[in-house]
């Protein structure tokens, strides 16, 4: 199945649709605004050996504070 997708807003191209007068960053904002908040649906990415890495930067920052 071939689906065409409009692509006006995407975020990729968002910036030069409106540098090139194809929309109105007016109009660009007011698009914004309609979207609904998805964020209670999102989840944390963890990448596999970052989550060690951070840890032992906090515990380092811990320690240093507490000297």
């Amino acid at each position: 199945m071939n689906r065409r997708y409009d692509l006006t807003y995407d975020v990729r191209v968002v910036e030069r649709n409106i540098r090139e007068g194809a929309i109105a960053k007016k109009d660009y904002e007011e698009y914004l605004k309609k979207l609904p908040d998805i964020s209670d649906k999102g989840c944390p990415l963890v990448i596999e050996g970052e989550q060690e890495e951070n840890q032992a930067q906090l515990n380092a920052n811990d320690e240093g504070e507490n000297k």
